[in-house]
């Protein structure tokens, strides 16, 4: 007859609890260390975006004037994903102030945002935000180039990403984009 005595027992449980616990710590180490490097490259990628975009208006706002310019548009060199995951830029507005987010598809609640500074003697500015589109609509507002096609968001690593800008009626727009190949 087989005799187990109750340390043994509990002996076994104590090294099954161990194990269990050292792996939930590991999962909690490598989760956090995860969605801190996440974090460092949507905020990069905020940055480097709202950084173009003011430059952007800033050029716009320069050359007008000067030149007769149309459509100006950057393309911009975003990386094919950020740790493996897919992630979106949009531009947010809010109270007359914009700013760019980028978030982890499927992650809301993991994103980062960059305020879009713009030192501009314009008198009205108007950048294409989910908040502002119906007043683009509104307005009727067509680019000089066709091939960019505006958009509210776009999704970091498509190698057509655009920001575009142009100044009509004293007004300047901006946006994202895709630029077309028709």
């Amino acid at each position: 007859m087989v005799h187990v005595s109750i340390q043994h027992i509990i002996g076994t449980a104590a090294l099954i609890g161990l194990a269990i616990s050292a792996a939930l710590a590991y999962q909690i180490i490598v989760g956090y260390v995860e969605t801190s490097v996440l974090q460092s490259q949507l905020k990069q990628t905020a940055e480097y975006v709202s950084m173009s975009i003011a430059n952007m208006i800033s050029l716009t706002e320069f050359t007008y004037g000067i030149l007769s310019t149309g459509t100006v548009t950057k393309r911009l060199s975003l990386p094919a994903d950020l740790s493996g995951k897919t992630y979106i830029v949009r531009l947010v507005g809010e109270g007359g102030r914009y700013s760019v987010r980028v978030e982890i598809a499927g992650r809301s609640d993991l994103y980062a945002t960059s305020p879009i500074l713009v030192n501009s003697t314009a008198t009205s500015m108007l950048i294409l935000t989910d908040e502002t589109v119906q007043e683009f609509e509104n307005r009727n507002i067509r680019l000089l180039d066709e091939s960019v096609r505006p958009q509210t968001y776009v999704y970091g690593g498509n190698p057509n990403i655009v920001i575009w800008c142009e100044k009509i009626g004293g007004v300047i727009y901006a946006g994202l984009g895709l630029r077309g190949s028709e």
